[in-house]
């Protein structure tokens, strides 16, 4: 039983030493895109390791969207997905704790800000 328990201190150890960064963004986000239309303007980003690449699902209004691989490109985490019949990238950079960046496609582009998401 010491054993286990120990075993389980190690585990928690691991995981609080992994935590969610800018640099590491494994986990939920809320995000904010202020000049987008009002319904997209606001949700929740999850970022995963999804068969040993990361992955970013976003959340619009509970509608849940299909994972989209994450690219990192210098400092950039990078990923493209079609919407509204629009083909955007998104591209997010360190800010402190936070990620900030763009969404654009070749007819607008607009800020978005993830913070990570209150526990």
């Amino acid at each position: 039983m010491i054993k286990g328990m120990m075993v389980a201190c190690m585990l928690l150890i691991g995981f609080m030493v992994q935590a969610q960064t800018s640099a590491n963004p494994i986990g939920k986000w809320d995000y904010s895109v202020p000049d987008a239309p009002y319904e997209y303007s606001k949700g929740k980003a999850e970022f995963k390791m999804q068969n040993n690449k990361m992955v970013m699902v976003m959340t619009i209004n509970d509608y849940v969207g299909e994972p989209m691989e994450v690219t990192k490109k210098d400092n950039a985490y990078v990923c493209q997905f079609v919407g509204d019949n629009f083909s955007m990238t998104i591209t997010l950079k360190p800010d402190d704790n936070n990620l900030k960046g763009t969404i654009s496609s070749d007819q607008f582009e607009v800020g978005i800000t993830m913070t990570p998401e209150k526990k």
